[in-house]
């Protein structure tokens, strides 16, 4: 499992992406629009998965715990 930060790095990157393709979406060709979604749709449960990983291991190393 990748460390704390190589996750927030990959979590950070991918948002970034996704907001981009959101911004250009309505600039997309009609044709292209679709594909476009699919693949914000794929980055979006990708972010989930990493986020998902981040809580895991925030648990394990007793992150967040007071």
């Amino acid at each position: 499992m990748p460390d704390m930060s190589k996750l927030q790095h990959n979590i950070k990157s991918m948002a970034v992406s996704l907001k981009e393709a959101a911004e250009q979406l309505p600039r997309c060709p009609d044709e292209k629009r679709l594909g476009r979604v699919a693949l914000m749709r794929e980055t979006a449960q990708d972010i989930a998965r990493l986020l998902t990983e981040l809580e895991t291991e925030m648990k394990n190393n007793g992150a967040g715990q007071p």
